[in-house]
């Protein structure tokens, strides 16, 4: 998947948008590949009915801490109240790790019980029982 330009994360969000049964999804982003300078921009209204009520482990390897892929797994939290462990395999040093996850866990999240996992560095546990 390759979320640079926001092609792929079109292109995700309607898959999601049919997929409402979805457990698990693994995603590795592509970051290497180098864009034309067409942008797709995804209206986030148009997936505002997306309920993903059985998502509880996400994975997305070779997470690049951009722009489009903050706002995807700001969605996926959102949306989906069974989630318990989200994965993300981030390619940026530990500073930038430690910003995605400030700003990760400034996201409104559907579940009450979830962990933010950044391997090799940390887990955050959020328990609001």
């Amino acid at each position: 998947m390759w979320f640079a330009d926001g092609h792929g994360l079109a292109f995700l969000l309607v898959l999601i948008k049919c997929s409402p049964n979805l457990e698990k999804i693994k995603l590795e982003i592509n970051s290497f590949i180098y864009s034309i300078d067409v942008e797709y921009p995804v209206v986030w209204e148009e997936y505002s009915d997306v309920w993903l009520e059985h998502l509880n482990e996400p994975e997305i390897i070779s997470f690049s801490n951009s722009k489009h892929e903050i706002e995807f797994v700001k969605f996926i939290l959102a949306r989906s109240p069974k989630l318990s462990k989200v994965n993300l395999r981030s390619m940026g040093c530990e500073k930038e790790r430690l910003e995605m996850l400030q700003d990760l866990l400034q996201a409104p999240r559907a579940s009450r019980n979830l962990c933010l996992r950044v391997p090799s560095t940390m887990c955050i546990k959020l328990d609001f029982s």
